[in-house]
């Protein structure tokens, strides 16, 4: 992975092929403090509301989920402005949807057009960090992800007039984009085999001891978003708020029955074997590249 530098308030773009996995992977890596635009439809029921913008989430509505997108996309923007300004970042996809596929799709200009011309208005010299994303399947497990910081475009530079070029800017992006964004699927590195017999009897224990609840998880979640692009981001937010939860009961009952040290001693011991087995396990490259999938559950 290409680290980013972020020399000053920046909008984050990137192709947008797997949900919001894609924000997961941009923000574990970007060494920064980001604001997501995420689609406002998940964002009605009042507690969905309320955590996703805990966790640094703003809504942006399309025309055909709510007859007032324009006002509620204005308040996203102005609140997207407050946040820059305050020296933070601001993450969107300007394709729009996902749709599991590869290679880049057509740009939706709106969302990063009203970001430019208030920066310009309000005299913020904004940054364009574009990423690539890339993954080796979005069917299979476990995954290899390649995440690409290209060089970025800065806003000043398109400024004539005493007014913002956003179109030569949005055609600038477009290019460096699709000279970047991958059409085939990610072919991951492969461990040597000294390498990989180093994880062989941990990652037999990890799948004896804990693949059972693993395989619940994936099972339940393909069948229910079935035909749609959200396995991955469902399955990772499932796993991440059950897993310690079962390492902590799990390591609690060894603790009470054979000592305080065996429960830390277990506490260290599954979260081990489970990475080992998941860097033993093969990792498989997609080959229908072809297929799409519906971004709805």
């Amino acid at each position: 992975m290409r680290l980013a530098s972020f020399a000053g308030p920046s909008i984050i773009v990137s192709n947008h092929p797997n949900s919001l996995f894609d924000a997961l992977v941009i923000a574990a890596y970007c060494p920064v403090e980001i604001c997501f635009l995420t689609r406002g439809d998940i964002f009605k029921k009042p507690w969905a509301n309320l955590l996703l913008r805990y966790l640094f989430q703003l809504p942006i509505y399309k025309k055909k989920d709510d007859d007032e997108f324009a006002v509620k996309n204005d308040f996203t923007f102005d609140e997207c402005m407050r946040c820059l300004a305050a020296g933070k970042h601001v993450l969107l996809f300007p394709e729009g949807r996902s749709l599991n596929t590869w290679g880049l799709q057509p740009l939706m200009n709106g969302g990063l057009t009203s970001l430019l011309e208030r920066g310009y208005r309000a005299e913020l010299p904004l940054q364009i960090q574009p990423f690539t994303l890339n993954y080796n399947s979005f069917q299979h497990l476990p995954k290899s992800v390649e995440l690409v910081a290209l060089a970025p475009l800065d806003s000043t530079d398109y400024i004539a007039g005493h007014q913002i070029d956003t179109a030569a800017i949005i055609s600038a992006l477009r290019t460096r984009l699709q000279d970047s964004v991958s059409e085939e699927a990610l072919v991951p590195k492969v461990l040597s085999e000294r390498d990989k017999s180093a994880y062989r009897i941990p990652a037999k224990v990890g799948y004896y001891t804990q693949f059972w609840f693993y395989r619940i998880w994936r099972d339940y979640i393909r069948r229910k978003t079935a035909g749609t692009i959200f396995f991955d981001s469902l399955l990772f937010a499932s796993l991440l708020f059950s897993y310690p939860i079962f390492v902590f009961f799990c390591s609690v009952i060894i603790g009470k029955l054979f000592g305080f040290w065996m429960g830390i001693a277990l506490f260290v011991f599954l979260p081990f074997t489970a990475y080992c087995m998941a860097k033993y396990q093969t990792i498989t490259v997609e080959k229908d590249l072809t297929k799409t999938k519906v971004n709805r559950l």
